[in-house]
């Protein structure tokens, strides 16, 4: 068996939820958007960048980070990753090596999601 890249699974230490939008009906026609967890796993978070904007005569601090777990085929971009407490919004999600056993996510923190 050959070795698939530099992650191995003692790095997952993080527990993270990803959750998925759900839209339910509150009647008369309207519908309110809310969060579901989708699973729960264990994962490895590297901070990227990180960075401060003036927008709207305010300030916004904003972060990039990767977040390596194990493969999940249902994980898609328009989920969101919840790590203690924080919320981060999912941009791009890389299949390492197309073997299907490790994911590397790039996730963005401190803007709306």
């Amino acid at each position: 068996m050959s070795k698939c890249c530099q992650y191995m699974p003692g790095m997952l230490r993080e527990p993270i939820e990803v959750q998925e939008q759900v839209e339910t009906s509150i009647g008369g026609g309207a519908t309110d958007i809310t969060w579901q967890t989708k699973f729960t796993t264990q994962a490895h978070m590297k901070p990227l960048s990180g960075n401060e904007r003036l927008y709207a005569e305010r300030l916004d601090a904003t972060t990039r980070n990767r977040l390596v777990m194990r493969y999940r085929a249902d994980l898609v971009e328009s989920d969101r990753v919840v790590i203690r407490g924080r919320q981060f919004q999912i941009r791009f999600i890389n299949n390492v090596e197309y073997r299907n056993r490790w994911l590397e996510v790039d996730l963005d923190g401190g803007q709306a999601t």
